[in-house]
């Protein structure tokens, strides 16, 4: 930064440029000879917004220079005024700095440090325009062949900048830096970092993908990259584009953790687009690699496969239902995931609490705290919460926020709502600074940066409730279950303490009903017809528990299977329609509703359902809430893993046993029973209807009482523990 005289520091400091000026013209008196005081002369007027004078200062050495001197005095003035624009800026004074820039400008249109200060100065005023960057040098000055030398970490933060504009100039600038740079490992960072953050914070996903498959075009092997680019590409319903990105992955893959994320997203990708017949064999061999990574665990060089493999296993659970063959693979990776992550001694947090009778301040970290189903469900626990008893603080991250965020996440019931980014350090920091005496986690294996924060533990006691099966974290010490979502066996699997609360591990109030945009008639099918339902994406419904709703369908005259179109409309109709063919099963039975505007359309739309069908192994869950709290009868088959047992813990608190079944056959039987007998689908509806007055499921003041007694048992076990 700049040399100012240290006589005119306090005078900086105080803004006070006329005693900057006068200190200055008191030095050239003394000694005209100096060339770099007239600099800071003219720059000191140029503060005090006097141009004209700064201007006929800078003249009076140049009116003298020949040639060389005048190249050395341009180079001078450059950096001094360049230098003052940083130090403004990073004092916020970013007008003051604008104007400092403009003024080089006229100088030193060349400059390529200042050009790119112009274009961040008018990001941050908000006055950006394409013309800064194509109508400047700094493309084709990055890009040529002899490029002067710039600061990297400048050039960096300014990318950084630019790439939170989205359009076709970003992209090119961030060409242009790669060129720069040679594509080294920071530069791939940040245009990983900003592709990311572009398309789950803004939802600017297009444009993530067009700036990721040119950043591929530098950079084929960067793994990072092809991660990406496949969780860009799988929420847009472009699962061909995905499965090509895996597959290149994979056969560039030399590495065992490379082929690992590759056959992750191998299977990610069929199961969304429904080619179960390709998943055998990737699930045959991912089983061997994981087992051996547990028994030979890699030097893992791969930062995205580091920070991210635990949530690998997630597709395990679409596609077994083995209590022990899960949990013991999930436990092993959890072990060596922690390994990896937990903090080194020296910067284990430490924590503040006290016996004093207070409030708990509970934590509730995750990135679905939105129009998601965990976003949904969790409000109601904390809508419900005891002042007396808790303080909520919720710690959002690597999401958005919505109005489901704004009137559930940040109401008088939450202390305080924090907004992470993916910032881990942060987060953890602010978790502990917060003194959050027990923090619950709703993402699971969902969310790898809830994860790494966990890793760290920034509170004494972490807890994982509703948002998947637990993680089997070392760091977590217990799992909300209940009586029935877990079977009594559960606990030898798990590495958690699965805390069991009395009736439910989640209650709500219900759910948000819009206006119907469909009716019968609009179905194309008889009066008396018999609806099922089948509400699940394409990785849910895999062939076997499809097959038997077809069988269910086939043996109910008039029966009809309509599918639900989530994502993909092609995709699930070729997936039914191909399994319907290969067991005969006529076409005619077979109807598809394409996605409703909204989610709470969708749930009104639902009424037009006779009976839902669930699947297995992995239940639904909010599909399933929802179809009890519409009351419409549902069958579920029910397996020994948190998943499979999701629709039964529902059905049992809402007082239904009508629909539970325990083998495929038994499945199949409620299926066709329910839909020959009108009266007991009646029948259950008007239990139904009874429950939202009796059943614990209904009951969310009674959970969040329930809930809150579990926390000050768990807070009181830790005191009797810690010695605090």
């Amino acid at each position: 930064m700049n040399n100012w005289d240290s006589a005119v520091t306090d005078f900086l400091t105080e803004n006070n440029y006329s005693a900057v000026i006068k200190h200055y013209e008191e030095i050239i008196e003394n000694n005209p000879d100096e060339v770099t005081n007239y600099w800071y002369l003219g720059l000191a007027y140029l503060l005090n917004e006097q141009e004209a004078e700064a201007q006929t200062t800078w003249f009076i050495p140049f009116s003298e220079a020949d040639e060389t001197e005048e190249e050395l005095y341009t180079q001078q003035l450059t950096k001094i005024l360049f230098d003052e624009g940083r130090a403004l800026q990073s004092k916020d004074n970013n007008a003051l700095a604008w104007g400092i820039c403009q003024t080089l400008k006229d100088i030193n249109p060349s400059s390529i440090h200042n050009q790119l200060l112009i274009v961040e100065l008018s990001i941050t005023l908000k006055i950006f325009e394409l013309e800064f960057i194509t109508e400047s040098d700094i493309l084709e000055v990055l890009s040529g062949d002899n490029p002067p030398e710039i600061d990297l970490d400048f050039l960096l933060e300014v990318l950084g900048e630019v790439l939170r504009v989205a359009n076709k100039t970003s992209i090119d600038f961030a060409r242009s830096c790669l060129i720069y740079t040679k594509a080294d490992q920071k530069t791939l960072e940040k245009i990983k970092y900003c592709s990311q953050f572009m398309a789950m914070e803004n939802l600017y996903h297009n444009y993530s993908i067009d700036l990721l498959k040119m950043a591929l075009e530098y950079a084929p092997k960067y793994v990072e990259f092809y991660h990406a680019l496949f969780h860009l590409y799988t929420p847009v319903n472009k699962y061909p584009e995905a499965i090509d990105i895996a597959q290149r992955l994979k056969a560039q893959s030399s590495e065992l953790q490379d082929t690992i994320l590759a056959n992750s997203l191998l299977f990610t990708g069929y199961m969304m687009s429904g080619q179960w017949s390709k998943i055998v064999n990737i699930r045959e061999q991912q089983g061997q690699i994981w087992q051996d990574f547990i028994n030979d665990t890699p030097d893992l060089k791969n930062s995205t496969f580091k920070q991210a493999f635990l949530s690998y296993l997630m597709p395990s659970l679409y596609l077994e239902d083995s209590l022990n063959n899960y949990r013991t693979v999930c436990n092993n990776i959890a072990k060596i995931f922690y390994d990896f992550h937990k903090p080194p001694e020296e910067n284990v947090f430490s924590y503040a609490q006290t016996k004093e009778i207070r409030p708990l301040k509970i934590g509730y970290i995750g990135h679905t705290f939105r129009r998601h189903s965990v976003g949904f469900l969790g409000r109601w626990l904390l809508h419900h919460s005891d002042p007396e008893k808790v303080e909520n603080y919720v710690y959002l991250v690597q999401g958005h926020q919505d109005d489901v965020t704004k009137r559930w996440y940040q109401s008088s019931k939450i202390k305080e709502f924090y907004f992470g980014d993916r910032d881990i350090n942060r987060i953890g920091h602010k978790i502990n600074q917060d003194q959050i005496d027990i923090l619950v986690d709703v993402d699971s294996i969902t969310g790898n940066i809830t994860d790494l924060i966990l890793c760290r533990k920034p509170a004494p006691v972490q807890v994982t409730w509703l948002g998947l099966d637990a993680s089997g974290l070392p760091s977590i010490d217990y799992f909300i279950a209940d009586p029935y979502v877990l079977p009594d066996h559960a606990q030898k699997y798990y590495q958690e303490k699965i805390w069991r609360l009395p009736h439910t591990y989640l209650a709500v109030d219900g759910f948000e009903v819009g206006t119907p945009t469909l009716t019968r008639e609009d179905l194309d099918i008889e009066q008396d017809a018999v609806v099922f339902m089948n509400l699940q994406n394409p990785a849910k419904l895999n062939p076997d528990i499809l097959k038997c709703q077809l069988k269910i369908i086939e043996a109910t005259p008039k029966g009809y299977l309509f599918t639900k179109i989530r994502k993909d409309e092609r995709v699930l109709k070729d997936l039914v329609t191909e399994v319907a063919k290969e067991n005969n099963i006529s076409l005619d039975k077979l109807r598809f509703l394409k996605s409703d505007a909204s989610v709470e359309t969708h749930r009104a739309n639902m009424g037009i359902a006779d009976v839902v069908l669930d699947t297995f192994p992995y239940n639904g869950s909010t599909t399933t809430l929802e179809a009890l709290w519409r009351e419409i009868p549902v069958v579920t088959r029910v397996g020994e893993s948190f998943a499979a047992r999701n629709s039964y813990t529902y059905l049992v608190n809402a007082g239904i046993t009508e629909g539970i079944a325990w083998s495929e056959e038994e499945y199949i039987h409620w299926g066709i029973r329910m839909g020959a007998d009108e009266g007991l689908r009646r029948d259950i509806s008007w239990k139904l209807k009874q429950s939202k007055r009796t059943s614990p499921l209904w009951n969310t003041r009674q959970f969040a009482q329930e809930m809150e007694g579990a926390y000050q048992q768990m807070w009181q076990i830790y005191l009797e523990t810690s010695g605090t």
